[in-house]
């Protein structure tokens, strides 16, 4: 069995993990495998790392072959004696319940009991619509930080290399195993800066102004987009964009500079009355008129209105809000769930930074795309 440390000096937090513990006592941690299953595959490598006086160590516990699986366990059990909060990447799925599993089978109960756990990729699902729409793999992470590696394979590409590593002891394939293990620990110090884009959800914005913007689309048809200029006191790691069907919102880290695109809508809209009951539906005017004037006129010019007849018809430029922070909420039709707002007759500044923040926490509360 192989215990092997790498030191970092210099390397601090990024993040203030002190807003979950203290660093020293903050263990990070992954594993590789021979499988996913558990009960019918091996253990062979246990990856940590750590914050020192003056730098991160790694520390690898590395079985040179199955049989050392249980020496691997009891030297990680030691080690983390002193420690009160593991961090791992998704571990809660498969790290965590694999060592407790493996731990067990050689009468070492109560693994991490004493252990917080703090589950970086669990935090950063907030932002999988805002910044990673097609993966949240640690990897994916990496890249979006501009975080390089050695390390080119997948921990399930290594399963044939260490089982090659067995057989024959090549200092090569044991250098493979040991470099991905390691960045995986490395980086997940490194990624901890992401945390910092969870702040973005509550946001304090300052709104600076708008504009109207003409483009042609796929189809060389002339539209019209408002883009809105907010700047944030937040600073963030790396200027990004994130987008929606009918959404597009640019960051600058350097700047604080936020915008946000908008089509401008530009079909009749409709105001719908609540209270449907003290008003007739002109049909022929495909309107409705309060009760007290539609009696007024000829009784084959009017019917009683319905929840779904109620309203009259707005034409212009319209957005669309998250709630109705703009008034008159309008809508294409009763059933329509999207609220809209005449622009600009109904826009209003004082209401514009609660705007942007609702339009940015669109993105924390996706549930499809």
């Amino acid at each position: 069995m192989h215990i092997i440390d790498k030191f970092y000096e210099g390397y601090r937090p990024l993040y203030p993990i002190e807003r979950f513990c203290d660093p020293q006592k903050a263990l990070f941690v992954d594993i590789e495998t021979t499988g996913l299953k558990k009960e019918v595959t091996s253990l062979y490598l246990i990856g940590c790392g750590y914050y020192c006086d003056n730098g991160f160590m790694t520390r690898l516990f590395f079985a040179d072959d199955r049989s050392e699986e249980a020496a691997v366990i009891k030297m990680f059990h030691e080690h983390i004696k002193g420690f009160t909060h593991l961090i791992h990447f998704n571990g809660s799925k498969f790290d965590v319940p694999y060592l407790k599993y493996k731990a067990g089978t050689y009468k070492i109960d109560r693994l991490f009991d004493n252990m917080e756990q703090i589950d970086v990729y669990c935090l950063c699902k907030p932002l999988r619509y805002l910044l990673f729409p097609s993966s949240m793999r640690q990897k994916a992470i990496e890249d979006f930080l501009g975080i390089q590696r050695e390390d080119k394979f997948g921990g399930g590409e290594l399963i044939e290399v260490y089982k090659h590593y067995e057989t024959d002891n090549n200092p090569e394939d044991l250098k493979l195993l040991v470099t991905h293990n390691r960045e995986d620990v490395l980086g997940m110090h490194l990624i901890m800066p992401i945390l910092y884009y969870l702040d973005f959800k509550d946001a304090p914005l300052t709104y600076e102004d708008y504009r109207i913007n003409k483009y042609n689309d796929f189809n060389g048809i002339e539209c019209e987009e408002v883009i809105f200029g907010f700047t944030t006191p937040l600073s963030f790691p790396r200027s990004f964009v994130a987008k929606t069907d009918t959404m597009y919102v640019k960051v600058s880290s350097q700047t604080g500079h936020i915008s946000i695109r908008l089509p401008l809508y530009k079909e009749n809209m409709k105001i719908f009355f609540d209270n449907y009951k003290d008003y007739c539906y002109l049909p022929e005017e495909d309107t409705a008129l309060h009760r007290s004037i539609a009696q007024s006129l000829p009784k084959d010019r009017y019917v009683r209105a319905t929840k779904e007849k109620c309203y009259q018809n707005i034409s212009g430029s319209f957005l669309k809000q998250p709630s109705n922070i703009f008034t008159p909420v309008l809508r294409t039709s009763f059933k329509d769930k999207k609220k809209y707002f005449k622009f600009p007759e109904s826009f209003k500044k004082e209401a514009a930074e609660q705007f942007g923040r609702e339009l940015i926490n669109v993105f924390f509360t996706m549930k499809h795309r």
